[in-house]
């Protein structure tokens, strides 16, 4: 380079986030979401993914006919109540009978009644469901001290292994390593 500055060999998941455009949000991004979102949309943005109906526990019907001729059906997330999916469904007669196939899927996200939204503001990046998963947790235990915490989980450790007849390997292992030093 011309000002003397190098530049570092970038990773293949650097390269391709850079030409993706993808931008993680900051964890006080994060957090500050977590703050303001009710437990149902945090659940289906933990887990990645909505809760839809299947056909068969809503059965299908059609709100609409599109300017194409498809027929459009719209179910409602039933955990979060803001994400629609909004499908478009093609009908063929074919040998005396009809069928029907779904030629495209997309998602809609409304605004719940006192405001909330599923999405982010835009502009503070994508939240991904490790994110949201993280802080949640974070919050969960918040003002609890790291030593406590693991005083805890080996003595839930020892109590489950006593209820199992033995000792586990990990606990095993954490007695031996303490006894050592």
């Amino acid at each position: 380079m011309a000002d003397g500055t190098t530049e570092l060999p970038k990773s293949i998941q650097g390269e391709q986030q850079e030409e993706s455009g993808f931008v993680r949000a900051s964890d006080e991004d994060v957090d500050l979401y977590v703050d303001r979102v009710s437990d149902e949309v945090l659940a289906c943005r933990e887990r990645g993914r909505h809760l839809f109906p299947t056909i068969r526990q809503a059965g299908i019907h059609f709100t609409e006919v599109d300017d194409e001729g498809l027929f459009v059906r719209r179910l409602t997330c039933t955990c979060c109540l803001l994400a629609v999916k909004v499908e478009r469904w093609e009908g063929v007669r074919q040998r005396g009978r009809t069928r029907f196939h779904r030629v495209a899927s997309n998602l809609e996200y409304r605004t719940g009644p006192d405001g909330q939204s599923y999405l982010a503001e835009t502009g503070r990046g994508r939240m991904t469901p490790r994110q949201i998963g993280d802080s949640v947790a974070s919050k969960a235990l918040s003002g609890q001290s790291l030593a406590a915490l693991r005083k805890a989980a080996n003595q839930a450790a020892r109590e489950a292994a006593k209820e199992s007849g033995g000792s586990s390997r990990r606990t095993r292992a954490s007695r031996t390593t303490h006894e050592a030093g």
